[in-house]
């Protein structure tokens, strides 16, 4: 049995814990709300890091609430021991792997694999000690029905199906998934979340992108209930789940 610990940082952003991995996924979030600086506040200090594992660090586009270079400043204390996995759109001049879609590299015992999305960059598959993960990145239903005409919102469903369509056909099973459930789309928010869930359906799915509206899960797990998905209940930075696969 593989325990894995997943802590909520902000937004897209999570750490990911396994016997001799340690992930984090799309961190740009680097001040705490109140108290000390640590991973209970949802940012990432020298400490936190688990002195014996590879730390791989996903970015999966250049967008501000997704990428803070801060993250270089980590190879101070980490060494060797960090590796960086980007999107190519991430402009850096700092060492780092970076993936275009529809590309594979094994980097330290975990095969990355990268799909399109449906804004900027890519979203990562990650197989990483017998555990299946997907991380979304920017990759929605974006549909934007409020304020958008009909083409647009049937434009926008043609494209995340596409992408789906290429998805579904490359991964057999998913043991975790984070994938947007962003409010300010309003009516229908939770649809690309939902399609994937029913699609893919991963034993667990972690809502992200919400941003300060936390409460955005609790509506999402109302209108998605799913009895083949556990779903992280996220209220708050630093929120932790462990999971026994």
């Amino acid at each position: 049995m593989q325990t894995v610990k997943i802590t909520y940082l902000y937004n897209s952003g999570f750490a990911v814990e396994l016997s001799e991995h340690f992930l984090v996924f799309d961190y740009y979030m680097d001040h705490v709300d109140t108290g000390r600086r640590g991973m209970a506040g949802g940012v990432l200090t020298a400490r936190d890091f688990p002195a014996d594992k590879q730390v791989l660090v996903f970015v999966s586009h250049r967008h501000a609430d997704h990428y803070n270079s801060v993250i270089f400043k980590w190879r101070r204390f980490l060494g060797d021991r960090v590796h960086y996995i980007l999107s190519s759109d991430v402009p850096v001049r700092e060492k780092a792997l970076r993936l275009e879609p529809y590309q594979a590299q094994q980097v330290e015992g975990a095969m990355v694999s990268t799909f399109g999305s449906t804004d900027e960059g890519v979203s990562f598959f990650v197989e990483v000690e017998g555990v299946r993960i997907f991380h979304a990145g920017d990759f929605n239903l974006w549909h934007w029905q409020e304020e958008s005409t009909v083409a647009e919102v049937n434009a926008a469903k043609r494209a995340f199906l596409q992408e789906m369509e290429k998805i579904k056909s490359s991964i057999s099973a998913l043991d975790i998934a984070f994938f947007p459930v962003d409010p300010r789309q309003g009516r229908g928010f939770e649809a690309g979340a939902r399609h994937f869930m029913r699609v893919m359906q991963p034993k667990v799915l972690v809502p992200m992108h919400f941003g300060e509206q936390v409460d955005a899960v609790q509506r999402f797990i109302a209108a998605a209930p799913a009895a083949h998905t556990r779903i992280f209940r996220i209220g708050a930075r630093g929120d932790e789940l462990q999971v026994n696969l």
